[in-house]
């Protein structure tokens, strides 16, 4: 193989395809893998969607014929948000199935022969296809542990307009009853557009045509849709089988649990308290009680047990959750959720709503806020969409979000792999956390984004588990 694109003390870039530059990887030889590779989506035409494609396999080549009635002709403008890729002979509103799972199984078994046992690896996934990525994965040889859920209130919804359509395919002409202005994300992904200004993506503005439904049928099915606004991606939690025990595997290779205390929740508030406090075994509920609780040595070596990890929680924050946040979805959570007290000293069955903030020994935190305190909010600024010579990547992971997981599976000084680098995100994340990180990318036009962001002055700045 040739020499890297791009090497320095933490970062070794390799221009190829991910299947390529894996098989020249040694076995064994890191420590985890955290990638965001492609959904199967055939995301705005792009060919790195569609890796299948190279075999000939897929289904946007018989969109000609499937879904001519809903193309337009070639700079005509679309009239429907699936317009420019169905003229672009691509079918992004379907997924590949069985040929996106079979390519990720390729990767999926690499990524396995070249981790330690015990190495988790972490794949963001598509709703429509992260099925087909888990089942994959699995049968690559990983367990399955668990899923993340990545939720953000920034996504767009892009849904057929039901009523239009109808109106569309009678022929008829709807009139224009208004206007409204949409910005950002929401105008770069508009479908009917008047007028526009600022160009797309962060800081566009679109002015679109409100129009009423031409026919009865129309009327019947105004409002109706084809999509939910999206607004979660899942991560597949897999780890490659250990050799022994999880203490053995952990003594001879440094891989096989998470690291906990790097990656709890931040909080400043006042965590006192705990299950036994002032409780005693009269006053506990009775489906709650244990014969332990009526021996007063055990039962304070309980409570100094509660203690103690009430204490470590104050200092180092909340146990991780497998739901993660940005900023718009916590605030919508909080909004949802209202306000909440974790009740100190309640058993399980305690009312409906109440003790969130249990510890692993049973203490319950005595504090109140909304329920989003639970979790990490990740923020996205557009400082880390870098964009050189004009090109930029579509689909950008939060830094901070990278940040955390790379410290959730990676142990000191180890080892990252990331087969799809992208725009670089986990590649900086690594560099950040002191990591080193193995990078591959297919596609020419992102790896000046990527080198970009490692020519950065390296800022630590505010971590995950920093109190805001």
């Amino acid at each position: 193989m040739t020499d890297p694109y791009y090497q320095d003390d933490h970062v070794t870039l390799w221009h190829g395809d991910c299947l390529e530059v894996l098989a020249t990887l040694p076995d064994a030889s890191v420590d985890s893998v955290v990638t965001d590779p492609p959904y199967g989506l055939e995301f705005m035409g792009k060919e790195w969607d569609a890796p299948w494609k190279a075999s000939g396999v897929g289904r946007g080549v018989r969109v000609a014929t499937e879904r001519a009635d809903e193309m337009t002709p070639t700079g005509g403008g679309h009239t429907t948000s699936a317009g420019p890729y169905l003229a672009a002979r691509v079918d992004s509103v379907r997924v590949a199935g069985l040929p996106f799972q079979q390519w990720c199984e390729l990767w999926a078994r690499e990524c396995l022969r070249v981790l330690k046992p015990g190495g988790h690896l972490l794949a963001f996934g598509g709703t429509r296809t992260w099925h087909r990525l888990a089942v994959a994965i699995e049968d690559a040889g990983f367990e399955l542990r668990d899923s993340i859920a990545w939720l953000y209130g920034s996504g767009f919804p892009k849904s057929l307009d039901v009523s239009k359509a109808i109106d569309k395919a009678a022929g008829a002409e709807r009139a224009v009853v208004g206007s409204r202005t949409l910005t950002g994300t929401a105008a770069s992904s508009s479908a009917h557009v008047g007028n526009l200004a600022g160009g797309s993506g962060v800081g566009a503005v679109k002015v679109v045509d409100v129009t009423a439904p031409a026919t009865p049928d129309a009327e019947q099915w105004q409002g109706w849709g084809t999509a939910l606004k999206p607004a979660f991606e899942p991560v597949v939690v897999a780890r490659k089988p250990l050799q022994g025990t999880v203490a053995a595997n952990v003594l001879a290779w440094g891989t096989g649990a998470l690291n906990i205390d790097a990656t709890r929740v931040a909080t400043t508030d006042s965590l006192g308290g705990g299950a036994n406090k002032g409780m005693t075994a009269e006053t506990r509920h009775e489906g709650f009680a244990r014969p332990w609780m009526r021996d007063d040595e055990a039962r304070e070596a309980a409570a100094a047990r509660s203690r103690e990890n009430t204490a470590r929680a104050q200092a180092l924050g909340r146990w991780p959750a497998n739901v993660v946040l940005d900023e718009h979805a916590a605030a919508e959570l909080d909004r949802q959720s209202g306000e909440s007290s974790s009740r100190v000293g309640k058993p399980r069955g305690a009312a409906h709503g109440e003790g969130w903030g249990m510890t692993a020994t049973g203490a319950e935190y005595a504090d109140t806020g909304g329920a989003s305190r639970f979790f990490y909010v990740a923020k996205a600024p557009t400082s880390e969409r870098p964009r050189v010579g004009g090109v930029a990547h579509p689909t950008v992971k939060p830094l901070d979000l990278m940040r955390w997981l790379v410290r959730l599976v990676t142990p000191p000084g180890g080892t990252v792999l990331e087969p799809f680098a992208g725009s670089g995100t986990t590649a900086e994340a690594c560099v950040l956390e002191d990591f080193r990180c193995i990078a591959i990318e297919r596609e020419a036009d992102y790896l000046p984004l990527i080198v970009s962001r490692l020519d950065k002055p390296v800022q630590q700045g505010l971590n995950f588990g920093d109190p805001a």
